[in-house]
């Protein structure tokens, strides 16, 4: 019976590497058969619109505090923008003794609304990205940010 070490150090290799990419297939199919990943961006603009389109702004104020800014306009509409979460995170690789390489990526959540003199929610908006798992080169959508952060499951 062959044992790890008495394969090649190539077969090895590609087992390991095998193994790295089956656990983010995993993963994905985990998430994807539990229904655990987050909405996506569209999904949570329809969802808040069709919560709030029509209410007055106080409902927001109450769910999420005061906005971030607001801006009253000409017309006398008044914008609010809301940022719900914001970060970045990294990851870094070593490539050799002197050497390494990385990548970024920051992400947001905001919710932006227009609401009548009277404060009635005319409009609502977010800007948010869609997550992404990849397997190689095949993206697996996980949800948007907002999603995320207001705990909006996909449906």
């Amino acid at each position: 019976m062959a044992t790890a070490l008495d394969l090649p150090l190539q077969l090895r290799l590609d087992i390991r590497l095998w193994g790295e990419k089956m656990r983010w297939l995993g993963i994905a199919v985990l998430c994807v058969a539990l229904g655990g990943c987050y909405a996506t961006g569209a999904d949570v603009r329809a969802k808040l619109g069709q919560d709030y389109i029509g209410k007055n702004v106080d409902a927001l104020v109450v769910r999420w505090g005061p906005p971030a800014s607001s801006f009253k306009m000409n017309s006398g509409e008044t914008a609010f923008s809301w940022q719900l979460a914001s970060g970045s995170s990294f990851s870094v690789s070593r490539d050799s003794q002197t050497s390494a390489s990385g990548s970024s990526r920051g992400y947001a959540c905001k919710v932006n609304v227009v609401a009548s003199p009277n404060g009635t929610i005319k409009s609502l908006d977010t800007e948010d990205k869609d997550g992404s798992l990849y397997y190689g080169p095949i993206p697996v959508q996980v949800g948007s940010v907002c999603a995320e952060q207001l705990g909006m499951q996909q449906q």
